[in-house]
C-alpha cells in the first residue's frame, strides 16, 4: 500500500509593518491585505493575550508581538508586527498675562519630546515678547498632542512718559495720565493716587505702580514749559473710544509749514500710522483694526514756510480706550 504525504509550503511574508505604534488609551487597526489570497483562505492571529480566528483585521490596544497565519490551500504564510505603546504627552498651558516691557518664558519642563511651536521654534521652551494666541504641537514617537493658549498684555502696569515732556506755557491742561487695571495701585510723588494728575509746575514727576501680577514699576518724566510761538503742541495721550472727546491724535501747529512728516510705531518698531498731510489725524487704528491700549512712539518732522526752519520731535503717545 502506498501512502501519499503532502507537506504544506510555508512562506514568510512582508506585508505588515515591522513596527506598529499605538498611543496609550488609543487603539490602532491591524489589517492584512486579503486580496492577495483566495476566497477560501483562512486567517489566524496569535496575540500576546489570545488567538483570534477568521479575522482579517482587528483593533489593537496593547503592546506585544502579533503574528498572522494564513492558510491558503496547501500554502501557509506567516507575518509579524511588533506593537509598541507610547504615552501621549500631557500639557496644559494656561492663558497668562505679559507684563508691559517684559518677556515671558513658557517652559514645558520635558526635553524627551519633540516640539513645534507656532513661533517656528523646536525647543522645549519659548520666550514670548508679544501678546497673542500661541500653540505647541508635542510628539512622543508618533503620539501627538496640541495645546493652545493666549497671552494678554497687562496694560498700564508700566507707565512710560519718555524722559522729557515739553508743555506749552499757554496750554490749559498739563495732564499726566495712566490707564491701569483695577488691581494696580498708583502712587505719585505729588501724593496723589489717581490715574491722572495736573503737572502744574515744571519739575520731575514720578509714579509708582504696584500690581499683583507684574510687581512694582516706577516711571518718571521731566516736565518743562516753553513758549509755543511757531511751535508744535503734541498731546501725550488720546482716547479713541468714539465719544467725540479726544478721539484722534494730531499735532497742533502755531505756524504754517511747507513740509510735514509724522510716523507712529508700536513698542516693537512696527509702523502703525504715517502721513505727510499736515491735517492728517490718527484714529488709533491700523489697517482698519483698533490698536491695543499701549504706549506708542512718534517721530515728527516739519519745515516752516518762509524761514525754512526745520523742527524734529520724538516722543511717546499713550493710547487709552
Amino acid at each position: 500500500m502506498f501512502v501519499s504525504i503532502y507537506f504544506a509550503q510555508t512562506k514568510p511574508l512582508n506585508l505588515l509593518q515591522d513596527t506598529t505604534i499605538v498611543c496609550a488609551g488609543d487603539s490602532v487597526i491591524v489589517k492584512f491585505p486579503e486580496e492577495q489570497f483566495s476566497k477560501t483562505a483562512t486567517f489566524q492571529w496569535n496575540t500576546p493575550y489570545s488567538i483570534i480566528y477568521h479575522a482579517k483585521q482587528f483593533s489593537v490596544k496593547h503592546k506585544g508581538k502579533y503574528t498572522i497565519k494564513i492558510s491558503d490551500g496547501k500554502k501557509i504564510y506567516y507575518d509579524t508586527t511588533y506593537v509598541k505603546q507610547y504615552d501621549k504627552p500631557k500639557l496644559n498651558i494656561h492663558d497668562t498675562l505679559l507684563c508691559s516691557g517684559s518677556t515671558l518664558i513658557i517652559n514645558t519642563k520635558n526635553k524627551n519630546y519633540k516640539y513645534n511651536w507656532s513661533t517656528n521654534e523646536s525647543a522645549d521652551h519659548i520666550k514670548i515678547e508679544k501678546p497673542g494666541k500661541y500653540w505647541v504641537k508635542i510628539n512622543n514617537k508618533g503620539c501627538a498632542y496640541t495645546d493652545t493658549f493666549r497671552v494678554t498684555l497687562s496694560i498700564g502696569s508700566i507707565p512710560n512718559f519718555g524722559k522729557e515732556l515739553l508743555v506749552c506755557e499757554s496750554e490749559p491742561n498739563k495732564t499726566l495720565s495712566i490707564k491701569a487695571p483695577n488691581d494696580v495701585k498708583l502712587y505719585w510723588n505729588t501724593g496723589a493716587t489717581t490715574p491722572s494728575i495736573n503737572a502744574s509746575k515744571e519739575g520731575v514727576y514720578w509714579v509708582k505702580s504696584i500690581s499683583k501680577t507684574c510687581g512694582t514699576k516706577t516711571d518718571s518724566v521731566i516736565v518743562k514749559y516753553k513758549n509755543c510761538d511757531c511751535e508744535v503742541f503734541i498731546p501725550n495721550s488720546f482716547t479713541p473710544n468714539d465719544d467725540d472727546r479726544n478721539d484722534v491724535f494730531a499735532p497742533v501747529f502755531q505756524c504754517d509749514y511747507g513740509y510735514f512728516l509724522l510716523a507712529i510705531t508700536d513698542r516693537w518698531g512696527n509702523t502703525v500710522y504715517s502721513s505727510t498731510n499736515i491735517t492728517g489725524k490718527w484714529d488709533g487704528r491700523f489697517k482698519g483694526n483698533p490698536c491695543p491700549d499701549d504706549v506708542y512712539v512718534y517721530h515728527l518732522e516739519a519745515i516752516q514756510k518762509n524761514t525754512d526752519k526745520k523742527i524734529i520731535r520724538n516722543g511717546h503717545i499713550s493710547l487709552f480706550r
